[in-house]
């Protein structure tokens, strides 16, 4: 009997050593009485603004090229470090300052299962040609003369030299897309993306969400997660009390009153890094009082952009000191402070011709950070006279009249997102870029013209340096925006993301993203 026992126990043991070793071999993590955990295959991200399109020629809008970044890939982008490196095309030949040559990858599939060719990029860059929204982003390319040599190399031609060509081939709005997606959806297209890139456009419920599915044919590093979400949701601190309780893995900005407390909680990782950006009050330069330099000068001397910096951006980057950020080279770095003087604010109104004061709008929109900056901008214009009524409008609205020119100031920043200063200042300043181009200031001086085209049109990098270091003092002395604030890039995400990372334009890692 008690060699039956010992016998019981031994077969007992064997059978548990191999049900434990089962149980090691399918998740070494969890012992013999716990259940595997079910890994997430959903990533949802939420931003503070809906998408405007998703036609990669329809918008620059910072919301859209999130998600359009993961749909659409370019023929270059660029690397952690900023420089420029192979994505459509393999590799490259400049084979004079007008004439480069693209060797393109083979066996790229877009969503819809056509082949990649140099078909496409002819047709995307007749596209490219006709959007007023990429002007200054397309630059002096001749689209005459650019052309499919094959199907697997392409000709561009440059009607003169344009030095930062290939850092602009990088942004959004030169995206390649398939012609016979492109053209089947019709006026759809901002509706109905396809292009080569890690994620696939699923659907979009307009105001809510958009969702996105892997891309199982991508020929770079396969996503790691199955489904992106995008959710819209516009009120800063619900997008941070979101993303700590769980209903959210990522939200696009927090309040900057929040990190504090955002950085101390286990649940959730903040990434911080120095913006290409410039945060603004801008002036609509066009009309009347605005096209008065002395009007925008005595309300630029009238706000307190120190107190603004640490009321409402709480400490977090910088005060402004030059018409772009200081992490995009040829920042100007030697501008003279613009000077908070109420007394002199007054005088120099006067000398305008506005002794009694003046009225004026302020439009913002739901951007939380924007609507106190108003608010605060409100109460110390009051003391010179300026009487402000701030207007709130819907974000799709109200880039719509940034961009017609029909508001007298707003608030909004400008994103240098090519790391190149002709994205910066030319976009943003010169004057054949009024509206959709990027100047939404309307801002118009010709000596400010003729050094930003230098600046383009030079391949020779200390001329460019030059020319840029004196468009930015210009246009310092001439304040077409308050200029506020240079930020930070700050991301919240769930610590259980593993893989997290940013590349240099701003834009997610997302097919790198996993649980």
């Amino acid at each position: 009997m008690k060699k039956l026992r010992n016998a019981l126990a031994a077969m007992l043991i064997i059978a548990m050593l191999f049900t434990i070793g089962c149980s090691a071999k399918t998740d070494p993590t969890v012992s013999n009485t716990d259940t595997p955990k079910e890994v997430k295959d959903t990533i949802v991200i939420a931003q503070g603004a809906d998408a405007k399109s998703l036609d990669p020629y329809g918008t620059t809008d910072s919301p859209a090229g999130r998600v359009m970044s993961s749909i659409f890939d370019t023929l270059v982008t660029r690397d952690d470090e900023g420089n420029v490196a192979p994505c459509l095309a393999e590799s490259w030949e400049v084979v004079d300052d007008k004439t480069y040559i693209f060797h393109l990858r083979k066996g790229v599939k877009f969503h819809n299962g056509e082949e990649f060719k140099a078909s496409d990029i002819a047709f995307s860059f007749s596209k490219i040609a006709e959007s007023p929204h990429a002007e200054s982003i397309r630059a002096t390319i001749d689209f005459e003369n650019s052309k499919a040599i094959d199907d697997y190399t392409f000709e561009m031609k440059m009607t003169e030299p344009f030095g930062p060509i290939l850092n602009h081939l990088s942004h959004n709005v030169m995206s390649i897309v398939n012609e016979k997606a492109y053209t089947e959806a019709g006026d759809k297209v901002g509706q109905n993306p396809v292009g080569t890139g890690p994620y696939k456009f699923v659907s979009w419920a307009t105001g809510d969400r958009i969702d996105l599915i892997a891309n199982e044919d991508y020929w770079g590093n396969k996503p790691q997660t199955k489904n992106v979400v995008f959710r819209n949701i516009p009120e800063i601190a619900s997008r941070s009390i979101e993303v700590e309780t769980g209903g959210i893995d990522i939200t696009i900005g927090a309040q900057t009153s929040e990190l504090d407390r955002l950085e101390a909680n286990k649940d959730v990782k903040v990434f911080r890094r120095k913006a290409s950006t410039v945060n603004f009050l801008a002036f609509n330069c066009s009309k009347a009082p605005f096209d008065n330099v002395k009007v925008r000068q005595a309300i630029n001397m009238a706000i307190n952009k120190d107190a603004i910096f640490k009321v409402v951006y709480q400490g977090v980057g910088a005060v402004a000191t030059a018409p772009m950020s200081s992490v995009v080279w040829a920042y100007n770095d030697k501008l003279a402070p613009h000077e908070y003087n109420v007394e002199k604010a007054k005088a120099l109104l006067a000398e305008a011709g506005y002794p009694n004061g003046l009225e004026v709008t302020i439009a913002c929109d739901q951007n939380q950070e924007r609507l106190d900056t108003a608010e605060m901008a409100q109460a110390q214009l009051a003391e010179i006279g300026v009487n402000v009524k701030i207007e709130t409008l819907e974000r799709g609205a109200f880039i719509d009249q940034v961009i017609a020119g029909t508001l007298d100031m707003f608030g909004l920043g400008w994103n240098s997102d090519t790391g190149d200063p002709d994205y910066a200042l030319y976009a943003s300043f010169h004057s054949s870029m009024h509206g959709a181009g990027g100047n939404m200031s309307f801002y118009t001086n010709e000596k400010v013209d003729e050094l930003l085209e230098t600046g383009r049109t030079s391949t020779d990098a200390e001329i460019r340096k030059q020319a840029y270091l004196e468009a930015q003092q210009i246009v310092w002395e001439e304040v077409p925006c308050v200029f506020l604030q240079c930020p930070e890039d700050v991301i919240v995400y769930n610590s259980g993301i593993q893989d997290f990372g940013v590349y240099n334009d701003g834009q997610l890692k997302l097919e790198n993203f996993h649980f």
